[in-house]
């Protein structure tokens, strides 16, 4: 019951607060072309960086991986409350059980969206589990990052979570599309790993950036 009730006052308090954000897009060409062949996505983000996907998102519906911990049962309960749909598991715990889920999920034309550095980091490094997921199920990888104009940034956490203040600018951006070989072999997979970290860490320059000056 207070799970519950915890979760209801942060929905209500993130669906108010990140309804007031004044949003830009970045790149919306590179995810135009990304869904020409009418594939689902996995939409990769840092964990950091992801409260403004609770409310504006590239796709209505979504598939978000949370854990199984107390802490993910009240993420859980956030997420069903803003529409998602939910994975429970997560790198560190329950980890097949999610990406079943997830790769459920995508067979059924429905996109994922992933927090690739969760749940415990280290921050802004990519885990192994979305190019499994990726080369598991022939999907590309859409990178996605968000800056604000005014943020607060919680430094005592891992991830330096960011809560954007009352209406600020924010601008979200795409990066180019990832795609997976089938065959790739260990070395390529780590070279795609660190591809993938280079496209967010750029990705989120740009758009910290566009919003300071929006």
């Amino acid at each position: 019951m207070w799970i519950r009730l915890k979760a209801f006052l942060i929905w209500f308090v993130a669906r108010i607060l990140l309804g007031t954000l004044r949003l830009r897009m970045l790149h919306v060409d590179r995810l135009t072309r990304a869904r020409q062949d009418g594939k689902p996505l996995i939409y990769a983000f840092w964990h950091g960086r992801q409260i403004v996907y609770f409310h504006h998102r590239p796709e209505k519906r979504l598939t978000v991986m949370t854990s199984l911990s107390a802490d993910g049962e009240l993420q859980t309960q956030i997420c069903r409350r803003f529409g998602l749909d939910v994975a429970r598991g997560s790198s560190s715990r329950g980890g097949l059980r999610a990406l079943v889920g997830l790769s459920r999920a995508l067979r059924e034309g429905r996109s994922v969206g992933m927090a690739v550095d969760g749940p415990r980091g280290p921050a802004e490094e990519p885990k192994a589990g979305v190019l499994a997921l990726a080369q598991q199920s022939g999907v590309s990888i859409m990178p996605v990052s968000v800056g604000y104009s005014r943020k607060r940034v919680l430094r005592r956490a891992w991830d330096g979570f960011q809560i954007p203040k009352l209406f600020s600018r924010a601008v979200m951006g795409y990066g180019d599309a990832v795609a997976v070989p089938r065959d790739a072999s260990p070395d390529d997979l780590e070279a795609l790993r660190i591809a993938l970290r280079d496209a967010l860490l750029a990705l989120g320059t740009e758009v910290d950036a566009a919003a300071s000056r929006s």
